[in-house]
């Protein structure tokens, strides 16, 4: 697949001026590919994909869903998932947003598979989702201001659930592909 140009970049990329200096940039090519570079500081705009991180609870001999309670899908039920933070470990940031969005304290991070692909609000903004497994070692299942409610589900009666990359971290739980 070849990558995107810079009239395809999604809306937050598209720079018009330097984010150091102010200098209005500039179009070079640069390692093979269009770039936007700024003509007075030398600095080159890369686009990166946004990372992401989500975690399969095991709490009570199933795994915890959390029901949606932000757009986009609110009210959808999905494993706890979100933003990867400047300079945290992706294992941690599943453990974050585990306990932020369950109420639980999670151990054992493992890294189960991951996916690359564009979001579903913005086809334009890529996210690269890494997927882990955690187990709860205390806490309480409760909702958060992300997630109107939570619920323990089977693993073998999990719904299909709607985001690519959580799908592919229940396949991968499933196969024991890693």
């Amino acid at each position: 697949m070849p990558l995107p140009d810079i009239a395809q970049y999604p809306e937050r990329y598209r720079f018009k001026f330097c984010p150091r200096c102010a200098t209005p940039l500039a179009v070079v090519v640069l390692h093979g590919m269009a770039r936007q570079r700024c003509p007075a500081c030398g600095w080159v705009h890369f686009p990166l994909p946004n990372l992401a991180a989500t975690v399969v609870i095991f709490h009570e001999g199933g795994v915890v869903l959390v029901q949606r309670d932000i757009d986009p899908d609110r009210g959808m039920w999905h494993l706890p998932i979100g933003h990867v933070e400047y300079g945290e470990d992706p294992a941690d940031a599943a453990i974050r947003e585990g306990e932020e969005e369950t109420g639980l304290r999670l151990a054992e991070p493992r890294f189960l598979t991951y996916t690359f692909g564009p979001s579903y609000g913005d086809p334009l903004l890529y996210y690269l989702v890494l997927s882990f497994t955690a187990r709860s070692v205390g806490g309480a299942l409760t909702g958060s201001e992300e997630g109107r409610a939570t619920r323990v589900v089977p693993l073998t009666e999990l719904p299909p659930l709607k985001w690519t990359s959580q799908q592919a971290a229940i396949d991968a739980l499933r196969t024991g592909v890693r």
